[in-house]
């Protein structure tokens, strides 16, 4: 797939040219992704139009990998550029979306899928580049095992969600329930690490690079991984409005087709040097950051069409915990038009049918 993902992004520019019907000249003789520039490729590239698009994207480690990509420039190599509005929570995003600010975000599809059906417009369409439950539970050293949590004090991120929903599964494994233990909304990042350090909390639902952290700085350790416990529960979705999906659907195209083109590319060609990058920018040791990032590779999948089992099965969990309406259903939601182009010009197969 790797050879098929780089002989695409050679020719991306040009099909990307052809259907947007561009004219415009942008930059010429540049590298292309195999790291040799041709006359052709020069020429082709010289015919696109350069886009820009009203965004809204993740932080953090969920945009680590799309934000390194913008600094890189391999977006702009693509010729798209975003005008990014910085994010704050997923429901600012379906502000931003109905007040017409942005066109383009990513984020989690539990807050996104309840939005459109009450009127949002706009559709989910495609998966983030992993789009499993990536949250680890991490304990004090005082505590062995999950079955060890009984009469403790566990975070959970929020009062509900795909991070409450992993420590329920999780607890449920062993045979507990909400009811045995005290369960606390402690927030995300550095704040829940925060409380596990401090002794607010016994044990709490975190992000990567912050379980590695607990180990690496005895603080703690590793209970299990979430997407082991709840592995078709569906957490990243890319969001387009409706707006550009009917009257620039060539733009969102290449947009949704470059998503998936620079993933790919930071994950075979530029991983050592965005081990440094995002070690950096989240100040944690490198040798850390290499460790959690490798830790979750198994579900960096860059596959870009919505699974709709695991869309309708994530309804009806949150149906079950009562955390979505009964009369809510990702019916009309979502739209894999979008995906299952990118997936084919890219030559990606679904990771789960192989």
């Amino acid at each position: 797939m790797k050879r098929k993902v780089l002989s695409v992004i050679l020719t991306l520019a040009i099909t990307a040219g052809l259907l947007s019907g561009c004219g415009a000249a942008s930059e010429t003789g540049s590298e292309n992704s195999a790291g040799t520039a041709t006359e052709e490729t020069s020429a082709d590239a010289s015919e696109e139009e350069t886009i820009t698009i009203n965004a809204c994207l993740a932080v953090g480690m969920t945009g680590a990998v799309n934000n390194f990509a913008i600094e890189k420039g391999l977006y702009k190599d693509l010729g798209i550029e975003f005008n990014n509005t910085p994010w704050t929570s997923n429901d600012e995003v379906l502000s931003l979306i109905t007040r017409g600010e942005i066109d383009f975000a990513d984020g989690d599809p539990s807050s996104f899928i309840p939005g459109i059906a009450n009127g949002v417009p706009a559709k989910l369409v495609g998966n983030m580049w992993r789009y499993s439950g990536c949250y680890w539970l991490v304990a004090n050293n005082d505590i062995e095992s999950i079955a060890d949590l009984k009469g403790k004090t566990i975070g959970t991120a929020a009062a509900a969600g795909g991070m409450k929903l992993s420590v329920l599964k999780m607890l449920e494994s062993e045979g507990l329930t909400e009811d045995d233990v005290e369960l606390v909304a402690n927030g995300v990042y550095q704040g829940a690490y925060a409380t596990l350090t401090s002794g607010e909390v016994d044990a709490t639902i975190i992000h990567n690079p912050y379980a590695a952290l607990a180990e690496a700085e005895g603080e703690g350790h590793i209970l299990g991984r979430a997407w082991d416990y709840i592995p078709d529960y569906y957490t990243g979705t890319l969001l387009a409005s409706d707006k550009i999906i009917n009257e620039d659907p060539d733009k969102l195209q290449r947009v949704i087709t470059a998503y998936y083109t620079v993933h790919e590319q930071v994950k075979n060609e530029y991983f050592d040097e965005f081990i440094k990058w995002v070690s950096e920018q989240m100040n944690v040791d490198e040798d850390v950051m290499r460790t959690a990032v490798e830790s979750e590779k198994d579900v960096w999948l860059d596959y870009p069409v919505i699974p709709e089992d695991r869309v309708n099965n994530t309804v009806d969990i949150l149906h079950q915990y009562g955390w979505l309406d009964e009369n809510i259903t990702a019916d009309g939601t979502y739209d894999n038009t979008f995906a299952i182009k990118a997936a084919e010009e890219l030559g990606m197969e679904d990771p789960y049918k192989k």
